[in-house]
């Protein structure tokens, strides 16, 4: 959700009636409510500093972990912090000194700051302790005026034996340095945090525990390091198939499927392993499996825990539900997890991925091993996600979101490579500027969705000429540009094929089709051009020559 949006529905929770906001994630929502029953003020709240003892067995376990994670990062814009079960701040250390500064002259992130939402309502300690789990808060998504500019993650600390809540991690860093990977080093320090803790104990139901959870910690953490260098240089199908080789040390499986939803899209699967047919990847997976699977990963399947889950057969799933994409055989056991929802951002929608693992053989049996296998799941369905949303990232970096071809920074890197490669060695070569006709009358006469549907036809009439090898970007506006390996002639002759093939397609639009055609400039290398821009300048002269000329036309300079 948008910045502007997002404000716009954080102000008519707030001071309008009572209508929820739309495309607002369930748990800020369900936080702002809280935090409007307790009637917290929306500008300046009061907030509250009080006396803390910071020598207790959980910050004295704590302290090293923060500063380890700082250490490794010296110069970043970020702070860690400890607070307790009450939400007050017990340590805070930061990197980038700055950073540091500028949120405590703010009056925040002092030892004794209130971090209760029953004080400044939505925030990432007083939210992951309200719910039970981490949970990342983004810029706007606070419920404070002026937290915009930061971004938090926030994990509870739960005492290995007991299960109850003794206190949270918090990480915050300015908004446009926020990423999933904020989230993943924040649930690792709250894990090393509760396991130093139960180091220092002498009961001996601790250290039974103890020994449980040194081995279910050790795992996760070699996991956890893996993943999250993989997730920023790895495809999310090599990356579960690296994960899954290690994992089957520790519990056995036969197949595996790594499924994401991205905003209200359907549930897909991004990723297989083992006795799964690869064709899956990409398969929809049917609305009521996915709605299954979600009560599954949330552990409330008919009430059913996870060794209940851990027993039910594919084969017993209710009457309609088809079998999971790729599914080979019939498998007896499964389990599922999720990766905590992602938080929106200007690049990604909000997205969750969901991790299924079958066997035909017996799933870890004993309560400590089950917990292993759903924690260790957990992980590795978030690194899964983490890994999507690079590609994510990354695709939208370099790509025109509307067409999906190659934007203007990233044609340009192409064609130069080209260009300097083709002039050296003495190869030919041709670039086509090309111009959708009347283009603006498109938009003016039948409005922006129809010059939308415009483009992505034209485009994709293009790509459908083009030859293994050619280069091509929209370069802004209407305009597509495209250089190709060719002689004179051949060039000619492709430029043509690309202007038949766009007259052909026409266009269906509620009014019926519509005939859509380009002009195209071509230019072919000559020894006076120096630089890639000398060749696009000569293609942009044959292209106005065409639409002179009566458009719809090819013209070669």
């Amino acid at each position: 959700m948008g910045k502007v949006a997002l404000e716009r529905a954080r102000r008519q929770f707030f001071e309008g009636d009572a209508v929820e906001p739309v495309g607002v994630r369930d748990v800020i929502r369900q936080s702002w409510a809280r935090a409007r029953e307790l009637a917290v003020p929306l500008e300046d709240p009061v907030v509250r500093f009080l006396e803390v003892d910071s020598d207790s067995l959980l910050e004295r376990a704590a302290r090293p972990v923060l500063h380890t994670m700082l250490d490794r990062l010296p110069d970043v814009a970020l702070i860690s912090a400890l607070a307790g079960p009450d939400a007050l701040l017990r340590l805070r250390f930061g990197g980038d000194p700055t950073f540091v500064r500028l949120l405590t002259d703010q009056g925040a992130f002092l030892q004794g700051y209130d971090f209760s939402e029953s004080v400044v309502g939505t925030n990432g300690i007083g939210t992951a302790l309200a719910i039970g789990r981490p949970v990342m808060v983004d810029g706007g998504e606070h419920y404070v005026e002026g937290a915009d500019a930061v971004s938090c993650a926030a994990a509870p600390i739960r005492d290995p034996v007991s299960g109850a809540i003794v206190g949270a991690v918090n990480f915050t860093c300015p908004s446009r340095d926020s990423s999933p990977l904020l989230l993943a080093m924040t649930t690792s320090a709250a894990a090393q945090a509760d396991l130093a803790a139960l180091r220092s104990q002498t009961d001996p139901a601790a250290q039974r525990a103890l020994a449980l959870v040194e081995q279910r910690r050790s795992a996760l953490r070699e996991h956890l390091h893996r993943v999250s260098m993989a997730a920023t240089s790895t495809d999310v199908c090599s990356l579960l198939a690296q994960i899954m080789h290690v994992a089957r040390r520790l519990f056995p499986f036969d197949a595996v499927w790594a499924m994401r939803r991205v905003g209200d899209a359907p549930l897909r699967v991004v990723a297989v392993d083992g006795d799964v047919a690869p064709g899956a990847v990409g398969a929809v997976v049917p609305e009521e499996t996915a709605m299954m699977l979600d009560h599954a990963a949330q552990g409330d399947l008919g009430r059913a825990g996870p060794e209940r889950m851990s027993r039910r057969p594919l084969a017993g799933m209710p009457t309609g539900i088809r079998p999971l994409p790729g599914q080979q055989r019939l498998i007896r056991r499964w389990i599922v997890a999720a990766a905590p929802p992602g938080a929106p951002s200007p690049a990604c929608s909000s997205s969750q991925t969901v991790l299924v693992v079958a066997s035909d053989l017996a799933l870890p049996g004993g309560p400590g091993q089950r917990g292993l296998s759903r924690d260790l799941l957990t992980e590795i369905a978030f690194a899964c996600d983490t890994a999507c949303r690079f590609e994510e990232v990354t695709r939208l970096a370099v790509s025109d979101p509307l067409t999906g071809l190659p934007n203007r920074r990233r044609f340009l890197e192409l064609a130069a490579q080209t260009f300097d490669r083709c002039r050296s060695s003495g190869q030919p070569l041709a670039t086509f500027m090309v111009d959708i006709d009347r283009f603006k009358r498109v938009n003016d006469t039948y409005g922006h969705r129809v010059g939308d549907l415009v483009l992505v036809r034209v485009a994709a009439c293009i790509q459908a000429v083009l030859r293994s090898g050619d280069i091509v970007g929209r370069i802004g506006g209407e305009e597509i540009a495209v250089v190709t390996v060719a002689t004179p002639q051949d060039a000619m002759a492709l430029a043509e094929r690309l202007r038949r093939a766009v007259a052909g397609a026409g266009l269906e639009s509620d009014d019926g089709p519509r005939a859509v055609t380009v002009s195209l400039g071509v230019a072919c290398l000559e020894e006076r051009d120096h630089r890639l821009s000398d060749l696009l300048d000569r293609a942009d002269r044959a292209l106005y020559a065409a639409k002179a000329a009566g458009r719809d036309r090819v013209v070669g300079d």
